[in-house]
């Protein structure tokens, strides 16, 4: 059922939309290196080599503690 005496609004005009219509700024570029940081992370020391596990540095801790050392 039409309602002839509705107003259609002109399409330039501007709308009750609950989003915004226009396109907003561009979507940043996702970094070249994304796991870089994550990696850095890793690493242990100036030889490069990876960083031991939770696991293990949590047992050496451990370790250290019930022998009564400072680590």
């Amino acid at each position: 059922m039409s309602q002839p005496d509705t107003i259609v609004p002109d399409p330039d005009s501007p709308g009750r939309a609950l989003v915004p219509i226009e396109t907003s700024a561009p979507v940043p570029a996702v970094p070249a290196r994304p796991l870089a940081t994550f990696l850095v992370q890793l690493i242990d020391g100036p030889d490069g080599g990876l960083r031991p596990s939770r696991r293990h540095r949590s047992q050496v801790a451990s370790a250290c503690y019930a022998a009564g050392g400072d680590r």
